[in-house]
């Protein structure tokens, strides 16, 4: 319904009945007749307006029919004339977001829009009412009817505009009356403007808000309760800290007390500042830190393992044995990927432990650098800070109770939703909201017993099962790594500044520990495995007389061990690699037998080396007795002619010889 040219009209699309219109009264048919039966068609449809006609030519029947249906025409007729004068006045909105408080603050945003539409709502009154003719011709006949019209178009608009204007005619026509003689401040509410937010001093001010962080945390009307009470010395109020009372004649001003509305007690409680201050106390610091404390905004580094992340969680579905099944995850921080994990049911260091001992498992594998910092929570790790300190460059512990910091709680937040949802029963939490993420629970007498309990071996296989699906998903970035997957990121982007991984330093802090002893100056047991220590120069190490060792080791996946890490105290001695016995028949040894042979042949060889030179180089000592050799010492020395001999000259003897001589001896003595 509308006024056209000064006449009450209805439109014909409201009237025919069609498929865009299945409520009309009419059929097309009888809307034609009515065409050429002289009813007043005061506009013709075209240029995409729907035609209408005089609303007093329609026949009396059909009248009764639309007025049964839409109610009072012409006070309906009145709307559309109405919203057409409603614009957006933009002085209200400038008037209304300077406009300062007497407490200094700003009017809250969406209260600035609540009173800009309220005054663009009054401004098409007050231009309806002023023009007479129009209020004579379209609002009734006198001006008596006006405020019953315009309270009807007023709360026709109201669901539309969202606008607070009261809904009686009385009580519009005196806020048009106070908005007319005021102004735009005439539509501010006094809860904003009163003398009571005036009165509030900052001792006030101290005492309110220190009520309202009392242990058992009252409600702001508890508050105003307490304070009115308070002055007219029912109760007294001391600070807990101090011991001092506080004095009621702080709150008297000229011989009277400064009573404050329950309103004005929560509107203080709730300036942004005092909220801060006042959840501090009353807010659990988990929740204060995810509701009002400032957080820093970051971005994931550009190469992998150059920053990892660990943390601990519960698996979302128990185990049988009514325990959670506990797990510890570190991720890399560019990819996303898992690259280490563990599980128990218990939550101790070992947990974390087991979980480090796989991160360096997998480093091994593959070949992988060094991590340049890992980021750990203060729970469980705090006593392996020094030992990470030495393993990894940089070291990262996040505040405690702040989950949103420790980039693995937004891991394990999308493995979770991202996998395990989408491949295991029973995840999500019993008291969430949103049904899809609702898991239900089973009540026994007094307890409530969750569904879907499991066996622990099965819940750590769905686990490891799940870890790996997660690795293997599309990056969540896929503009920056188009079709890759974590994996993909990992292993395509790894810091090419990663140092190589000392296994001597990282198996003492995490590896597993047993007492030996070094043998026959060549190996020490470990679980029955014998290490030779590569050389026999490692023994000058030792504390003299003492062979017994420190041994660290890591398993692989498999449980085997290819070689340990041997310390005397804190003093490294060598890494130790495992003894390959050789097969002794010749007619059987393989070139891998010829190889050990030749290992362990070096190493006697180098032993008999070091111990022969070493031998030579020992004195052949005589042991002679101090007296003797004092003696000896003490005795005067004979001077004897030393008898030169000649040296023998074979020809001398040559000279003596005659034959005729030896011939005379050779007769005589016959």
């Amino acid at each position: 319904m509308e006024y056209y040219k000064d006449k009450l009209c209805i439109s014909g699309s409201m009237l025919i009945m069609r498929d865009g219109n299945p409520d009309g009264l009419i059929s097309k048919s009888l809307w034609d007749k009515w065409v050429k039966s002289g009813v007043n068609v005061m506009r013709r449809a075209c240029n995409g307006q729907s035609a209408l006609v005089e609303f007093n030519s329609i026949p009396q029947k059909y009248r009764d029919m639309i007025s049964a249906k839409y109610g009072e025409v012409t006070e309906q007729a009145t709307i559309k004339p109405f919203k057409d004068k409603i614009i957006a006045d933009s002085k209200a909105i400038s008037f209304y977001s300077d406009y300062t408080l007497s407490d200094g603050r700003k009017l809250p945003s969406d209260t600035q829009r609540e009173y800009s539409i309220n005054a663009a709502v009054l401004n098409a009154i007050k231009e309806t009412h002023t023009n007479a003719k129009e209020v004579r011709s379209k609002l009734g006949a006198s001006l008596n009817k006006f405020w019953h019209n315009a309270v009807t178009a007023v709360n026709n608009v109201r669901a539309e505009l969202k606008h607070s204007l009261p809904s009686t005619s009385v009580t519009l026509s005196r806020k048009y009356s106070k908005y007319l003689s005021e102004g735009y401040a005439g539509l501010i509410s006094g809860k904003y403007c009163n003398d009571n937010s005036r009165k509030v001093n900052d001792k006030i001010e101290n005492l309110i808000m220190s009520l309202y962080t009392m242990p058992n945390k009252p409600f702001a009307s508890t508050v105003h309760s307490l304070y009115i009470q308070f002055l007219t010395g029912h109760i007294q109020v001391a600070d807990r800290k101090t011991g001092e009372l506080f004095n009621p004649l702080d709150f008297y001003e000229n011989d009277s007390p400064i009573v404050i509305g329950e309103t004005t007690v929560w509107n203080y409680l709730n300036q942004a500042q005092n909220r801060s201050v006042v959840d501090k106390i009353r807010m659990g610091s988990h929740r204060y830190n995810n509701v009002h404390r400032p957080h820093h905004h970051r971005h994931a580094p550009e190469f992998s393992f150059s920053k990892i992340s660990m943390d601990d969680r519960d698996l979302p579905r128990k185990c049988n044995n009514g325990k959670w099944v506990k797990a510890y995850y570190a991720y890399d921080v560019t990819s996303g990927c898992v690259i280490g994990y563990s599980h128990s049911l218990f939550k101790n260091e070992e947990l974390f432990l087991d979980c480090m001992r796989d991160l360096f498992r997998l480093i091994e594998r593959e070949q992988f650098g060094m991590p340049m910092e890992v980021e750990v929570e203060h729970h469980l790790v705090n006593k392996f800070f020094d030992d990470l300190g030495v393993m990894f460059p940089f070291v990262r512990v996040c505040n405690a109770g702040n989950s949103q910091e420790k980039r693995a709680e937004h891991f394990n937040r999308a493995k979770k939703y991202g996998v395990e949802m989408k491949t295991q029963n029973g995840i999500g939490r019993w008291w969430s909201k949103h049904e899809a993420y609702t898991v239900d629970r089973d009540k026994k007498g007094d307890e409530f017993v969750e569904k879907n309990q499991l066996p622990y071996e099965r819940l750590v296989a769905d686990d490891v099962q799940a870890c790996k699906d997660y690795n293997n998903q599309l990056h969540p970035k896929q503009k920056k790594y188009p079709g890759k997957t974590r994996w993909q990121v990992l292993t395509e982007n790894m810091n090419p500044n990663s140092p190589t991984v000392s296994k001597a330093i990282v198996y003492r802090a995490i590896g597993n520990k047993t007492v030996t002893s070094i043998r026959r100056n060549h190996y020490a047991t470990v679980l029955g495995s014998k290490y030779g220590i590569g050389s026999f120069s490692i023994m000058d190490k030792l504390t003299p007389g003492n062979y017994t060792v420190d041994a660290f080791y890591l398993p692989n996946e498999e449980g085997l061990i290819s070689e340990v890490y041997l310390y005397q105290g804190e003093l490294f001695l060598c890494k130790a690699d495992k003894i390959i016995a050789y097969n002794e028949s010749k007619a059987e040894a393989t070139s891998i037998d010829y190889e050990n042979y030749r290992r362990q042949s070096s190493v006697v060889s180098e032993f008999d080396a070091a111990t022969k030179n070493s031998k030579q180089e020992l004195a052949a000592a005589v042991i002679i007795e101090s007296k003797i050799l004092n003696e000896a010492l003490e005795t005067e020395a004979e001077i004897k002619e030393e008898v030169v001999e000649e040296p023998f000259n074979p020809d001398a003897i040559t000279d003596q010889y005659s034959q005729e001589n030896d011939e005379q001896e050779a007769i005589d003595n016959l």
